[in-house]
């Protein structure tokens, strides 16, 4: 079997997987899924084979997710990951970076599982009755921002929806423009979705609050940080809500990142700050000096397994710290501050000093 073909059959198992798992019992396990991935990718991606040797584990014996090497995410940065060779890329995307030697980047050959675990997500924690919303994007449109993996994920949000206004040009936020398209047809319900950056600069330009009609929703994501200060998460709940007139738990934090395929959100109409990942994502904490899982209700730094990461790398590990209860559900405690974790910067000195 040719890698591409071994590829195509892995989509296949995860996107079966997604289905499944929201609805019955899964296609098949997610360990021995995750574990199927993780051989195929030590095969065809040099990092991942580093991290294999690094640790003296033979890909073929892994049978739990915690035994797999996870990539920090600096690897995407100074590494192509991807199983496939440039040519086959359909997109990739990259995080926000100073200059371009600074952006990670996450290459995909094709973008089917990543769109159907993206909309089975969202579908249970944004629009868990089937509504049909009216969609106000505080992001750019797809052909501004074709590396953004959040303007991707609204623009199928905006498909499924069959509507969406984009509202950011990659410079400046279009306020008037905002305030005019909630303004109009105030009966139907909206979903208002963007940056913590875009909300923070929106909300400070008001000079009034901008009411929205029942059943709207806001879903907000990234970090805190405005042009000219910083907000706590709280706080921007609380603007946001106060803002729009709507109840906090009708404010969505999501988490995602250029790295993974899938998402974390909030639960609407909860009032609870806790992140919940879909059946095909397993978040842990792992040891900042080992990067070792810890046992539950630990803080540690988020380390995941994703599924849908087919064609990258099934296990990455961040330097974002967390704490992960007995349900799987994770508080997001923010940066570990300072330098790299000592897990981190030894982990990439061995692959980089190895796949160099």
């Amino acid at each position: 079997m040719t890698a591409r073909q071994e590829s195509e059959a892995l989509h296949r198992r995860v996107r079966s997987f997604i289905e499944t798992s929201l609805t019955e019992h899964p296609s098949e396990s997610f360990e021995a899924l995750a574990c199927d991935l993780a051989r195929f990718q030590a095969a065809r991606v040099p990092s991942v084979g580093t991290a294999f040797r690094a640790r003296h584990l033979d890909p073929a014996t892994v049978s739990d997710p915690n035994e797999i090497p996870a990539l920090p995410t600096d690897v995407f940065r100074l590494r192509r990951v991807a199983v496939h060779p440039p040519d086959d890329d359909v997109r990739v995307f990259a995080t926000s970076g100073t200059t371009d030697t600074q952006r990670g980047r996450h290459p995909f050959r094709e973008l089917a599982t990543y769109q159907r675990g993206a909309m089975a997500w969202a579908e249970r924690m944004l629009f868990p009755n089937g509504e049909r919303l009216r969609l106000v994007l505080l992001a750019c449109d797809e052909t501004r921002a074709p590396e953004s993996s959040l303007t991707y994920m609204l623009a199928r949000f905006a498909d499924h929806h069959r509507n969406g206004a984009w509202f950011w040009d990659g410079e400046r936020l279009d306020t008037e423009g905002v305030v005019a398209a909630l303004s109009a047809h105030s009966d139907l319900p909206v979903l208002v979705a963007g940056t913590s950056f875009a909300f923070v600069h929106l909300c400070d330009s008001l000079t009034q609050p901008l009411p929205l009609p029942r059943g709207s929703r806001v879903m907000q994501t990234g970090g805190f940080k405005g042009r000219s200060r910083e907000v706590a998460a709280s706080e921007l709940k609380t603007t946001i809500a106060s803002t729009f007139r709507i109840d906090e738990a009708s404010v969505v934090a999501e988490y995602g990142m250029t790295e993974l395929s899938s998402q974390l959100y909030q639960s609407l109409g909860a009032g609870d700050a806790r992140y919940h990942a879909p059946p095909w994502l397993r978040v842990e904490a792992a040891s900042p000096l080992t990067l070792e899982p810890l046992p539950r209700g630990e803080e540690g730094l988020a380390r995941f397994v994703d599924l849908a990461n087919v064609d990258s790398s099934v296990a990455i590990q961040t330097a974002d710290r967390v704490i992960v209860d007995e349900t799987g559900a994770v508080t997001l405690l923010g940066r570990m501050p300072g330098a790299p974790p000592r897990g981190c910067s030894l982990a990439l000195e061995h692959l980089l000093a190895a796949d160099g």
